[in-house]
């Protein structure tokens, strides 16, 4: 079971993050990781979406390795995607509760990766601790959290950290490519859309000028910096 805290720039908002895509009925109600770079063949879907805390989905990627640096693609175990509420909490299918993967079995040590479709990926720089059968991690407490440090995530409040907007086009780097080929092709355009940064429904030039502009060439820090897909989720039946 996974117990963790991750926040995204684009909606955040002080302290929390915004739900504006799920107040305007714009998220899928299918994992939307299935396409590349990720590639990913789970099939989590629900009928509705069950929580109006929803912010997006995300797609949780588990690896085992002796150290952080050595965590790469070749390392992973397991990957399902998730939902992520406005107070930064990954939650499974249900919209409440915590992620739970069977048959995990830890031989060194085990590092979390949450990718997003337009925010840079964080993997946790520390091995995930297990209290009482419940692994935790929270990136958001401080720049040390994410692989990278202060390259890998940025802090977007006071005292909290989290994930780094502006990566339209998933390739992890943020580049001219993101505001031309991404943004601009959906500027004015409103709906589920990989060039609004802001994640408020819309293309707009808040997402170029407040998210996309102070992030341009910045890369993501996850080791091997590809998401490894073709792995279905690891859930219990």
């Amino acid at each position: 079971m996974l117990d963790i805290i991750s926040f995204l720039e684009g909606p955040f908002d002080v302290t929390n993050m915004n739900t504006h895509l799920n107040d305007a009925g714009l998220l899928p109600l299918a994992q939307p990781y299935n396409i590349a770079p990720w590639n990913y063949a789970g099939t989590e879907s629900v009928a509705s979406i069950p929580n109006p805390d929803i912010v997006d989905w995300v797609l949780i990627e588990l690896r085992d390795a002796t150290d952080a640096s050595l965590a790469t693609g070749a390392t992973m175990i397991a990957q399902q995607a998730a939902f992520l509420l406005n107070d930064g909490s990954v939650v499974g299918l249900d919209g409440i509760g915590n992620l739970q993967f069977n048959s995990l079995a830890i031989q060194q040590s085990l590092f979390v990766i949450i990718w997003h479709r337009n925010h840079l990926g964080v993997m946790s720089a520390n091995p995930v601790s297990k209290t009482g059968g419940v692994y935790t991690y929270n990136f958001s407490t401080g720049a040390g959290q994410a692989y990278g440090g202060a390259n890998g995530h940025k802090e977007i409040g006071a005292g909290i950290w989290g994930m780094i907007g502006g990566d339209g086009d998933a390739n992890k780097q943020i580049s001219n490519a993101d505001k031309i080929d991404v943004w601009a092709s959906e500027a004015g355009s409103s709906g589920y859309l990989s060039g609004d940064f802001s994640m408020d429904g819309q293309v707009g030039n808040p997402d170029k000028n407040d998210i996309w502009a102070p992030n341009s060439g910045k890369g993501g820090q996850v080791p091997d910096n590809i998401p490894q897909g073709g792995f279905k989720c690891m859930v219990p039946k």
